[in-house]
């Protein structure tokens, strides 16, 4: 049985939230942070966790995060992007450009 999933934000100059289950890392979101705005660069979930949510529960999180500090987001990784369009309520998170390049 494993843990419930546990998001982890990492070192603030490493600039990657962790995905950890059991103490192991499953999964990761990375970005570029300029000024009050995150370029979201890539997400991952190792390939036996793939298809459970995971990705999504982390993307979850990570808007939160960036919510709560009022920054706006550049979805430039395409799990992040397709994240976006399909949940319209965190959609606002992106910056305007990006919606109209994003289709969010």
């Amino acid at each position: 049985m494993h843990d419930e999933p546990h998001v982890t934000t990492t070192c603030a100059a490493v600039r990657h939230f962790d995905l950890l289950i059991d103490g192991a890392r499953i999964g990761l979101i990375e970005y570029q942070l300029f000024g009050d705005v995150a370029i979201v660069l890539h997400t991952e979930i190792a390939r036996q966790y793939g298809g459970q949510g995971y990705g999504s529960e982390l993307a979850r999180q990570a808007a939160s995060f960036f919510r709560d500090r009022g920054w706006r987001v550049v979805p430039v990784c395409g799990f992040f992007a397709r994240y976006l369009r399909t949940h319209p309520d965190q959609a606002a998170l992106a910056t305007d450009a990006s919606r109209q390049v994003f289709d969010l």
